[in-house]
């Protein structure tokens, strides 16, 4: 499995990992008197308290922009999709594995990794940077991919940005196809976007129709 994964994960997501951050309130500056050290001391309780409540707040918030697993299947309600992997035909994987996959790609913003029996499908769900320039990061990971297989020749490699039908919407994508010896694979990057918030649906398969056939097994969370 390890080898097949290093294979699919050649070109994938590039490494952007999505930080969450909690603003706190600014403390009041310290005098001399008992009456002003009370004055900062409530100020400072104050300030812990919209500290811990910013916090909490940014924690709930990373939450539902990193979705749910409920067994085998994935829901994202702040980007409205949901994965079903077993009517996919394919398996979940487990949070062991899933930490396995992370650390192989050394990639933080991967949130779901399906696949079938012989690992010839394979279906990623990643949170990106907030604002990040989708078009500069595809044009960075056309970059990538191309880079990562330049020994097996131009011919071998088709790669394009384009914009795809997703749950009804217009989305732009990254389409890939490399050929290597008698093995054909295909690459498909979707990208969706929510507010500030930016997304990608990865999917990997040695048949074309197999990458329309995954994406279309997405459905609305709501």
């Amino acid at each position: 499995m390890r080898k097949n994964f290093k294979l699919i994960a050649t070109g994938l997501l590039t490494v952007s990992a999505l930080f969450f951050t909690a603003c706190g309130a600014n403390k009041a500056e310290t005098t001399k008197g008992s009456t002003v050290e009370s004055s900062v001391t409530s100020t400072e309780a104050s300030s812990a308290a919209d500290s811990e409540s910013s916090e909490e707040t940014a924690s709930a918030e990373a939450a539902k922009i990193k979705g749910s697993l409920d067994g085998d299947v994935y829901t994202n309600d702040e980007f409205n999709i949901k994965f079903d992997a077993k009517a996919a035909g394919m398996v979940m994987a487990g949070a062991e594995e899933f930490n396995e996959m992370r650390k192989m790609s050394n990639d933080d913003t991967l949130e779901m990794y399906a696949y079938n029996d012989s690992y010839t499908r394979v279906v990623m769900f990643g949170v990106l940077k907030d604002n990040i320039d989708i078009k500069s990061y595809i044009d960075e990971n056309v970059a990538t991919i191309k880079k990562d297989n330049e020994g097996v020749g131009e011919e071998n490699l088709k790669i394009e940005s384009s914009t795809i039908k997703f749950l009804g919407e217009d989305a732009p994508c990254l389409n890939a196809k490399l050929t290597s010896g008698d093995m054909t694979q295909y690459h498909t990057q979707v990208f969706i976007k929510s507010g500030d918030h930016v997304a990608v649906v990865v999917v990997n398969d040695t048949n074309e129709q197999g990458i329309t056939d995954c994406l279309n097994m997405f459905t609305k969370a709501k």
